[in-house]
């Protein structure tokens, strides 16, 4: 049976952690909810905002829902992205994002965890 987590169900927005600056982070779905080995994340990245570079042990898939965000890959290249671009990460690719306009910027961030 599916299940339908209404707007109001879902935690308020709260800052990110150590090492972001200027982004506000909810998480859609998780294992809380029954997403074996999957997160979705909504993140808003204010003007100025960035996320660490940093890598992690499984395969993300960032869409861009909002706005315009520098992104470095894994090789240290950087690519303009912005509405409807997906972006494919893999296991252990250092990867960074910034917000460098007076803009939103938001992104869906899709985690699996496991066999990527």
């Amino acid at each position: 049976m599916a299940l339908i987590r209404q707007a109001g169900s879902i935690r308020a927005e709260r800052e990110s952690r150590h090492g972001y600056r200027n982004v506000i982070s909810r998480i859609l779905a998780g294992s809380a909810h029954g997403c074996a080995g999957l997160t979705v994340r909504l993140l808003t990245i204010k003007p100025d905002g960035k996320l660490p570079r940093t890598e992690f042990d499984f395969q993300r898939v960032v869409t861009v829902l909002q706005g315009e965000l520098l992104f470095m890959d894994g090789d240290g290249s950087t690519h303009m992205v912005g509405e409807g671009d997906v972006i494919i990460i893999r296991p252990y690719e250092r990867h960074h994002f910034q917000n460098d306009s007076s803009s939103l910027a938001r992104i869906i961030i899709s985690e699996t965890r496991g066999r990527a």
